[in-house]
Parts: C-alpha cells; structure tokens; sequence
C-alpha cells in the first residue's frame, strides 16, 4: 500500500460494532497524536458489522473519557472496501474481525494484525524501521499472535468491563503510535 498523495499514514482499528472498542482505540490514537503535532498520521476505525451513524455506547465514552480521549463526535463506520484499501495499518481487535477485513482486500493480509500483537512487535523492531511501512513490513514478518491476543467486547457488560477494556487498549495503542511516530521520516514531523 502506498501512502496517501498527502505522504500521510493511514491507521484503521477494526471491532464489530465499531461504539466501543475500535472507536476508544481511535481516540487514544488521536489523543496521543496531539502530543506530536504536524506528524502525518491519520486514524480512524469501522466495524464489520457496524450500524453507520450509530453513536459510541455511552459507558465506552465514559471509560476513553476518563482516559483523556473523545467519543463525544463519534459515529460508526461500517468497514468498506474502500476504508479498507486507503490503510496503511488495520489493527483488528480481534482474530474474528480479521476475515471481514480480507474479504475486502485479500492484498491486505501482509498490514493486517491484531492490535495486541502488533503492539509487542512494534516495541521489539521500532528501532530497525526506517518508516512506518517498514514497521508494518517487520512486523509481517516477525509477528505472532499468542493467547490472549484477542480483546474482549465489552458491549452489555459492566461499566468496569468497559473501564478493563480502554485501559487495555490505552496500554496497547499508545505504544503502537509512539512505534510508528519514532519510524517516521526526519522532517515530516512539521509536515501538515
């Protein structure tokens, strides 16, 4: 995948619904974004059987609000061929997401990784990339998914289930951006 004619790199997050999961994995990249202002990042997220327009469940914009992200202006996004092609980097939230993600694109398998497990590798290879695609390229070829990869739907649950569930992804996503911030080419950085 080549970058948008902008030079930007685009990050997709991936969950079924797209109000929970994916949408808090979304906010977390952009609050952690704002810290590096000028790098050419884009994020967003969809869901694979996602109710275009249906607004963040609430207890989702309570767990990324406390977390110091917005869900507020969120609305879901089904996930489209089209979503699908324009990513640099899907990152799905779990194994189950990610056939709905080739059925698009069979030429995205080689950017498509669970969050958790593009995660531990972006932390172990960041330091041999030379770009964020070169992350990507890495990570294609040393990443394995382990148990526990998967992260769970909170939807119906608890509002701690939702709270457990954005601190995970805060956990994971705020790596992954600092990963893919530190691979960036000098000189971009001040890029709009």
């Amino acid at each position: 995948m080549s970058p948008d004619p902008d030079g930007s790199f685009g990050v997709l997050f991936v969950c079924t619904g797209n109000i929970c999961r994916s949408p808090t994995a979304e906010a977390l990249a952009r609050r952690e974004l704002e810290r590096h202002p000028g790098v050419p990042i884009q994020v967003s997220s969809a869901g694979s059987h996602a109710l275009e327009g249906n607004p963040a469940a609430s207890r989702s914009m309570l767990a990324a609000a406390t977390r110091g992200a917005s869900l507020e202006r969120h609305f879901a996004r089904e996930l489209t061929r089209r979503r699908v092609r324009a990513a640099d980097l899907i990152l799905c939230m779990a194994a189950e997401h990610r056939p709905f993600v080739l059925s698009y694109d069979r030429a995205a398998a080689g950017r498509t990784f669970l969050l958790a497990t593009f995660a531990r590798v972006a932390g172990q290879w960041d330091w041999l990339a030379s770009s964020p695609a070169g992350l990507v390229a890495l990570a294609g070829e040393h990443a394995t998914e382990q148990d526990g990869d998967d992260i769970d739907d909170p939807l119906g649950q608890s509002p701690d289930a939702y709270a457990a569930c954005a601190e995970r992804l805060d956990g994971l996503v705020t790596p992954v951006v600092a990963a893919l911030v530190k691979t960036m080419p000098v000189g971009t950085a001040g890029a709009t």
